[in-house]
């Protein structure tokens, strides 16, 4: 299996360089685009983690902002609040969050740039405004490693690529990739597509079998304990 895994990672490395050959050598004039070496991640409860790499390209002259929204849920926000001498942890519920947040830039852009940029603030509300309440939830998620704010990685002028690291305690669901297109500091081109984070392994087919055939289910459980009780008793005979 280690093997397999380092072989795919290999000729994915391959499948880069040479869309880049191309993408570099041609003298057609393409529109920015981008895609992603995956686009479907299954996690399970020996999920470490996953690597994924972003690729595309864009007019020289163009700005690129890349956001990864994760879907909305429910979260818990724990800070540290000094009452009197002591300093005490305090937890607030937090509804719609993002599960996960992204912002790739190239050039780089800080967030101060970014909240000047209505559309983006109006469409994510994380970054929405310079507050200390949505920096404390940025700061939070950073920890948890679900919130990144990186440069893009340009090669050749109008060719860019960036690896990270979706956590191994990425939430289901799905992520919506957003790229933005920017010239003289405004959006002129609007692009996105999903990246789908999907449950996997015996564990979750079990789950889901017991959602849908819950009957089915439970005769199996009852088959097996028959039989396990069938073969203690033959083993405790013998002795």
């Amino acid at each position: 299996m280690i093997y397999l895994e380092h072989l795919r990672i290999y000729l994915l490395s391959i499948m880069y360089k040479f869309l880049l050959i191309i993408l570099l050598f041609s003298k057609i004039t393409f529109a920015s685009n981008f895609s992603l070496d995956e686009f479907d991640i299954e996690i399970n409860s020996n999920f470490l983690g996953k690597e994924v790499v972003l690729f595309g390209n864009k007019d020289k002259e163009s700005s690129i902002i890349f956001i990864f929204e994760g879907e909305d849920k429910e979260a818990k926000l724990t800070t540290k609040v000094k009452e009197g001498y002591l300093w005490i942890n305090k937890t607030r519920s937090l509804n719609n969050q993002p599960s996960f947040f992204a912002i790739f830039t190239t050039p780089k852009k800080t967030l101060n740039e970014i909240f000047l940029l209505s559309t983006l603030k109006d469409k994510h509300p994380l970054i929405s405004k310079p507050s200390v309440r949505l920096y404390e939830i940025r700061k939070a998620m950073k920890s948890k490693n679900l919130y990144i704010e990186e440069e893009l990685e340009n090669l050749n002028g109008n060719l860019f690529l960036k690896k990270f690291l979706i956590p191994d305690n990425i939430s289901p669901g799905n992520i919506k990739v957003y790229m933005y297109e920017l010239k003289n500091n405004q959006i002129i081109k609007m692009s996105s597509k999903n990246l789908i984070i999907k449950k996997g392994g015996i564990s979750f087919k079990l789950e889901e079998l017991l959602k849908k055939e819950s009957f089915i289910y439970i005769f199996i459980l009852i088959v097996i304990s028959l039989l396990l009780s069938l073969l203690t008793n033959l083993i405790f005979r013998r002795k």
